[in-house]
């Protein structure tokens, strides 16, 4: 199927490898101190080879056993940005059960569900040795998950927490930049608007060639660290059955200064700021940072 997502983005056309890690020698003071702390992206060949359900959730019929009662949407199309794409193709509730059944089925073209819920699912993911302590993220639940049958997510980015990106089943391609670059305020018009999707002229007059536009490519047991605002996209490189896990945790306290300073100068939004479910924790960081005020203006410029 075509790659909207990224063959009408010039800047993917030259994008600079991510660096990647091994995480036979990657330890966690070299992880935080090196990526997490400098909000660098980094992938990390093997990081989760070791986790359970690496095995186990080839076999659909064990994650319908062991999660198929929960109740989910089902979209029709890519994961989108937009209420209006998402919408557009309309989208199914139904048992996760029967979601994989549909999405394992031969004549499904395309297909994605994203959800929280299944928390009997976390046993399976195991721990990260490069990242043994962290603190509850303030937006996204411990972890996400995303079954799929050739569709992506369109580009966006998390305006809090950190996301490790953990592939299970199949493989992806990712394209990320950062939203602190110099193009910014285009670049951010024509992500959320996503006419790009369909129409790669609104990118005529940008230059891209100044812009570090990076990709990662995961395999199954693969991660890739993804901090807080920075763009990405992501394209399934197989075309059947596939599954993600991402695992989030909370930024550094000066990582969340910097974000929200960036936000309350306009240089990011706070994306969906009804989705924050652990505001009270995010509001009391902020006031021992001294922040109050620059989390209130980033609140009210959330989108």
């Amino acid at each position: 199927m075509p790659d909207f997502t990224f063959s009408h983005v010039p800047g993917m056309k030259d994008a600079a490898a991510v660096p990647t890690l091994s995480a036979e020698t990657l330890g966690e003071s070299m992880f935080v101190g090196e990526y997490v702390a400098k909000s660098r992206p980094c992938v990390i060949k093997g990081g989760v080879r070791h986790w359970a359900a690496i095995e186990k959730w080839r076999d659909k019929d064990y994650l319908k056993k062991r999660a198929g009662h929960h109740q989910v949407y089902l979209y029709p199309n890519e994961y989108h940005t937009t209420p209006k794409r998402m919408e557009a193709a309309g989208r199914r509730q139904l048992t996760l059960a029967e979601a994989i059944d549909h999405l394992d089925a031969q004549d499904t073209r395309i297909g994605i569900v994203v959800t929280g819920h299944p928390t009997e699912l976390q046993a399976d993911l195991g721990g990260i040795g490069f990242l043994k302590s962290a603190e509850t993220a303030f937006v996204c639940p411990p972890a996400r998950y995303f079954f799929f049958r050739n569709a992506g997510t369109t580009w966006h980015y998390h305006p809090f927490d950190e996301t490790l990106m953990c592939q299970i089943v199949g493989s992806k391609k990712i394209g990320l930049l950062d939203v602190n670059n110099a193009a910014r305020e285009t670049i951010r018009d024509i992500f959320f608007h996503e006419d790009y999707y369909d129409d790669p002229s609104v990118f005529d007059g940008l230059d891209t060639a100044g812009l570090s536009w990076l990709e990662a490519t995961l395999d199954p047991g693969d991660a890739l660290y993804i901090p807080p605002l920075w763009w990405h996209g992501v394209v399934p490189t197989t075309r059947y059955f596939g599954s993600t896990a991402a695992v989030t945790w909370r930024s550094p306290p000066h990582v969340i200064a910097d974000t929200l300073r960036r936000m309350a100068s306009g240089q990011a939004d706070m994306i969906g700021k009804g989705s924050v479910p652990n505001f009270d924790a995010l509001l009391k960081v902020a006031r021992k940072m001294g922040m109050e005020k620059e989390l209130a203006i980033a609140w009210q410029r959330g989108l």
